[in-house]
C-alpha cells in the first residue's frame, strides 16, 4: 500500500512534505510511512480519498483496478468510530469469549501456592500468601 500512495504522490507532482500538507497530515507520517516505521491507518486514507476523491479506493487499499476512478461510485470512507465498534462481533459473546471466561474462573477458583515476581535485570522474588 505505500507503494500505491507514493505513486500516487509522484503522479500528482507533488513532493511528499507537500502530500502531507495536502491531506491535513503532519510531514513526519509520510515519513515514517516511507522509511515503513507505520502502516497507513484507516484515518490516513480517509484524509487521501477526502481532499483526492477522484482516488480508486480498491487501488489504494488492495492494488486493484486503476489508480484514477472511471467514474464508479467511490464507496462512502466517512463513517465513525462508533460504526465500527458497533459492526464489530462482540467477542465476549462468541462461544470462544465463554470459553476464555470459564477458564479464568476455573483459576480463580483454585488456591495460589506461590507467585513470582520476574524483574528486568533477571532477578525475581517468591511469594508465598497465606
Amino acid at each position: 500500500m505505500v507503494e500505491r500512495i507514493l505513486s500516487f504522490i509522484k503522479s500528482k507532482n507533488l513532493t511528499p512534505s507537500q502530500f502531507a500538507d495536502e491531506i491535513g497530515v503532519q510531514r513526519s507520517s509520510i515519513s515514517h510511512l516511507i522509511s515503513g516505521r507505520n502502516k497507513p491507518s484507516l484515518e490516513f486514507i480517509q484524509r487521501i480519498v477526502a481532499r483526492y476523491p477522484e482516488m480508486n479506493l480498491q487501488w489504494i487499499l488492495n492494488g486493484t483496478g486503476s489508480m484514477i476512478n472511471d467514474g464508479g461510485i467511490q464507496p462512502d470512507m466517512n463513517f465513525t468510530h462508533e460504526q465500527v465498534i458497533q459492526n464489530t462481533p462482540d467477542p465476549e459473546t462468541s462461544d470462544q469469549g465463554r470459553q476464555k471466561r470459564q477458564k479464568s474462573a476455573d483459576i480463580e477458583r483454585k488456591p495460589v501456592e506461590k507467585i513470582v515476581y520476574f524483574f528486568k535485570d533477571k532477578t525475581f522474588r517468591e511469594y508465598y500468601p497465606e
